[in-house]
């Protein structure tokens, strides 16, 4: 149903010219205002909303600086709507719902929406709701693509929890391998979640230095992770006061090392290979059980 959704960013001060130039900004949709936090420099604010006519309730917004529900944060603006031209407004109140729900663990922004959704907040039927948890989604990739983390979970636990995981008998180690990534002012150890991202895991140690090649969304983690606790300054390290998970391989080592990495070949089993030689060893495991069983079918 929702084959294509059309994201359109653009500066506040741009509003009437992107009325101009996309005209489909008039139909039914979500936005994100974005702006800094003024009682927090290091925060950002992001507002989410949801209109019938998206290109009038931002004009509304711009004209009411000084009113009841003034938007004096806002600077930068995401519109998304579907380019075939099949959203509702029932289905753009389900879609902020979802996305308002899906902000609460960040500490990098604040959301200044006055109402958190009901439960039944843009109640749809069932054969509707597939379609649009796909639209959230994918909305939540566009965002994150377009240069802004606010959909991004903060996923550290405290101390006690990590102590308690540790405490428990390991399995297999090739079913549940640590990684290890260490060098001069850091070393560090990971996991792989269930659900495939890859954990550094509380007790880690990484380098306070950083070079030239460091990515800038590294630098900005990093930062957000010593002023949310999940990692601390202790001497000449950083040192990960509970597990966090990262996206891929390279972007934890990144994290770890303060510079541009290549994750793949960097972290390690025991053993000296690679996670690239694990990987690649499970799927040469998978098509082998697969062999396995189509033999047993074809006896």
């Amino acid at each position: 149903m929702m084959s294509t959704i059309q994201a359109i960013a653009f500066r506040r001060s741009k509003l009437g010219q992107v009325r101009k130039t996309f005209p489909e900004i008039e139909r039914p949709g979500v936005y994100i205002l974005i702006g800094d936090d003024e009682a927090e420099p290091d925060r950002q604010t992001g507002y989410i909303g949801e209109s019938e006519s998206i290109g009038e309730r931002l004009a509304t917004h711009n004209s009411n600086r000084s009113g009841r529900d003034s938007k004096d944060f806002w600077t930068d603006t995401v519109v998304l709507i579907s380019k075939d031209d099949n959203l509702t407004k029932s289905h753009a109140r389900y879609i902020e719902a979802c996305l308002i729900r899906g902000t609460g663990n960040n500490p990098r922004w604040a959301l200044p929406n006055a109402k958190r959704p009901s439960g039944d907040a843009g109640k749809l039927p069932l054969s509707d709701r597939a379609a649009m948890d796909e639209f959230v989604d994918q909305t939540k990739t566009l965002v994150g693509a377009l240069g802004w983390d606010l959909f991004r979970e903060m996923r550290g636990r405290p101390d006690e929890a990590v102590q308690t995981e540790q405490t428990r008998p390991s399995g297999d180690p090739l079913a549940d391998p640590k990684f290890f990534f260490r060098g001069q002012g850091f070393s560090a150890e990971m996991k792989l979640s269930v659900s495939g991202e890859f954990v550094v895991q509380a007790g880690s140690r990484a380098r306070v230095k950083t070079t030239s090649t460091i990515p800038r969304g590294t630098v900005a983690l990093r930062k957000t992770l010593l002023d949310s606790g999940i990692v601390r300054k202790d001497g000449d390290c950083l040192v990960f006061t509970s597990n966090y998970s990262f996206s891929s391989a390279s972007a934890a080592a990144a994290a770890v090392i303060g510079a541009s990495a290549n994750g793949r070949i960097l972290w390690k089993l025991p053993d000296g290979s690679t996670y690239a030689d694990w990987e690649a060893s499970q799927d040469t495991s998978g098509a082998d059980d697969m062999l396995k069983s189509n033999d047993l079918v074809a006896d």
